[in-house]
């Protein structure tokens, strides 16, 4: 058995993948056992090493005739080796030593052919973890759906963008999402899937949530239809919040927006999340996820946010002409009406006029 480990740590040290603990051990063996140190002395010389016996050997021969070069220069019967006197002793020594370099030059093959194999393999294993990136933009007006090389399903709401590998690795699955996604995660208990939005990371190994992250809103919402997910706070990523079916995860955005505002101080971390038990719906129809089925629930919304969710599902941008209506709460529930029927529709509940200009909603 330690003879084998000694060719499988030469496969390593030839190959650049041994440790410093595997390397210890390497020398501990060949002390115990001197005549592998030859043949370390023979793989060093294929490695084009300075620091070993075949130092007389031109590094271009090395290149140009490889290991064939090496295993006729150690198969060659010793011509001068044999001298007068004691001939049986020194016949037998030189058998010994013929032997003992065939033996070498066929195991240094066998050790390069290890090394080059766990070379190939770790090559191999960066090029997979090197990944090719894509990107699924969905622009306002449209949603859109993808499914990941996982099985995972995404659905992505209007004016959204999704980051992915082509493929996943055996032991990570990451995303990075702007704007908002219904997930329906495959489960793999050796692949966490990661979703990285915003201000938070949300760690689930297979599960249905919905997470908002635009970066212009106010709040990052997270939530959880059914298994269970971990989110964590990039700026405090110690403190990890656990999420229950029908619970959502509110937690305070800065939106990019407005320049000129000013950044507002520090605040525990109660009010900068906040956890809740979604009400009671039916056949799982909530707000949060009411996009899915092409919906528009309003529920006491500001009309600044009710006026981005508009820009977001008819492809239009609202300039607020008279800046108080921003602070009007706005209620109702729109499904196939189109951007004239919902404005017309919000007006019998709230004073205020507009003015269509192509893809422009001026509100007055």
């Amino acid at each position: 058995m330690e003879k084998s480990r000694i060719i499988e740590l030469m496969a390593k040290k030839t190959g650049n993948s041994a440790s410093d603990e595997e390397l210890s051990e390497l020398a501990a063996l060949l002390s115990r056992y001197p005549d592998y140190a030859y043949l370390q002395e023979i793989v060093l010389s294929l490695k084009g090493s300075r620091n070993h016996f075949e130092r007389n050997i031109p590094r271009e021969e090395l290149v140009n005739h490889g290991w064939q070069h090496l295993t006729d220069r150690l198969n060659t019967e010793p011509g001068n080796e044999v001298e007068s006197g004691l001939p049986n002793e020194r016949s037998f020594s030189n058998q010994f030593h013929l032997y003992l370099r065939r033996w070498a030059a066929a195991a240094a093959i066998f050790v390069c052919a290890c090394a080059s194999l766990l070379y190939y393999r770790s090559y191999y294993n960066k090029s997979q973890s090197a990944t090719v990136s894509k990107t699924a933009v969905v622009h306002n007006g449209s949603t859109s759906e993808i499914t990941l090389s996982d099985g995972t399903r995404v659905r992505l709401n209007a004016g959204s963008k999704l980051i992915y590998p082509e493929h996943f690795s055996n032991t990570s699955r990451e995303v990075t999402l702007e704007g908002e996604a219904f997930f329906e995660v495959t489960q793999s208990a050796n692949a966490p899937f990661l979703v990285h939005a915003g201000k938070i990371k949300v760690r689930v190994l297979g599960t249905r949530f919905n997470i908002k992250a635009y970066k212009e809103d106010a709040d990052i919402e997270t939530t959880l239809i059914s298994g269970k997910v971990q989110v964590m706070l990039n700026d405090d990523e110690e403190k990890k919040i656990m999420l229950f079916p029908h619970e959502k995860l509110t937690v305070i955005n800065e939106p990019k927006s407005d320049p000129v505002k000013v950044r507002a101080p520090e605040v525990s971390n109660e009010l900068r999340y906040q956890v809740q038990v979604l009400p009671a719906a039916v056949n799982n129809n909530y707000v949060e996820t009411a996009w899915l089925d092409h919906k528009m629930v309003l529920s006491n919304e500001d009309f600044e946010n009710v006026a981005r969710l508009l820009e977001r599902k008819y492809d239009v941008t609202v300039y607020f002409d008279n800046s108080a209506l921003k602070q009007e709460h706005i209620s109702g529930v729109f499904e196939k009406e189109n951007i004239t029927q919902v404005l017309e529709i919000l007006k019998m509940t709230t004073r205020f006029n507009y003015r269509i200009n192509g893809n422009e909603i001026h509100l007055f």
